[in-house]
């Protein structure tokens, strides 16, 4: 499988999550013939904005696997787009998982969490164990043979050292001959992979590439100090960075024009149009920037929603 992130965050069991509407209102009755005219024109008014606001809803997609409910694989392991909750280890949280469930508000349909293992994400899509894959994954080429997506925020990779850059890396040709721990089974793995034959194709010495099925044994062996560096997604960095601060730096980004996307079954096009609609419209009225700032992310790479 081509990773997200690779992977940028483990996995298997099923998560049920929260689907909540809210109405509210409230009526004033009076004796008064004049009182009575009066609220005509306002239960006329309530009724043509009623009309309004269903005229301009979003149809939500007909080929669900269960009408009324949008169910989403999700490897729950990569703060800050997916993670649970310090404080309610049942709890799914982060980027990707709150602006699915604004989504699924926005679309009126009930939310679905199914938290699946990295390598089996695509897999369970393709087995129609859920409708979308809304999880940190990169769109590439490798998995629009089997799925259709659409983008939502963009992003790139980095390499990530220890403060000061003790190895003096600077650069991809810096990583011949060094160890570097990664997410395995994913984009990352592919570019890390050619990067060490260029390494070997030169004469030099091919990087030691540690790969690793979560992101957690990932970081843990520069913390240890078993690797020289991560090659890893800036969200995921950013996030490792923000939790321990003034150890580790950012070498060098990997050039690149990479989009974490949502994917859904090929052909489903009404999933596609639902998801396009139902995005533009919460980052037009600030919704997804909203959560992205509350996570520290630049809202600027919601540039990608059109």
């Amino acid at each position: 499988m081509i990773g997200r992130r690779t992977h940028l965050l483990s996995l298997i069991a099923a998560v049920g999550v929260i689907a909540a509407a809210c109405t509210g209102g409230g009526a004033a009755a009076s004796a008064s013939p004049s009182a009575a005219a009066s609220s005509a024109p306002s239960a006329a008014s309530s009724a043509a904005a009623s009309a309004s606001a269903a005229a301009s809803a979003i149809p939500a997609p007909t080929s669900l696997l269960k009408a009324g409910e949008l169910s989403n694989c999700v490897d729950i392991e990569y703060s800050p787009m997916e993670f649970f909750d310090p404080s309610d280890a049942t709890k799914p949280i982060g980027f990707d998982v709150e602006s699915y469930q604004a989504v699924t508000a926005k679309l009126g349909l009930k939310e679905n969490i199914v938290n699946t293992g990295f390598d089996g994400l695509i897999p369970a899509l393709q087995a129609g164990r859920c409708d979308i894959v809304w999880t940190a994954l990169y769109i590439n080429d490798t998995r629009l043979k089997v799925a259709d997506a659409v983008p939502y925020f963009k992003t790139s990779q980095v390499i990530m050292v220890p403060a000061g850059n003790p190895k003096g890396i600077k650069s991809e040709a810096d990583l011949c001959g060094k160890s570097v721990s990664i997410q395995g089974g994913g984009l990352v793995q592919e570019r890390i992979t050619a990067a060490s034959k260029k390494c070997t194709d030169g004469g030099a010495a091919k990087i030691n590439i540690q790969a690793y099925p979560k992101v957690a044994d990932e970081y843990q062996q520069i913390v240890i100090g078993r690797v020289d560096a991560v090659w890893e997604i800036d969200t995921s960095v950013a996030d490792f960075q923000l939790k321990n601060p003034g150890k580790y730096d950012v070498a060098y980004s990997i050039p690149g024009d990479d989009k974490y996307g949502i994917y859904f079954g090929k052909g489903k096009a009404d999933v596609g149009t639902a998801l396009t609609a139902a995005l533009k419209a919460l980052k037009d009225d600030g919704t997804l920037a909203g959560i992205a700032t509350k996570y520290n992310l630049d809202p600027a790479n919601l540039s990608v929603i059109q």
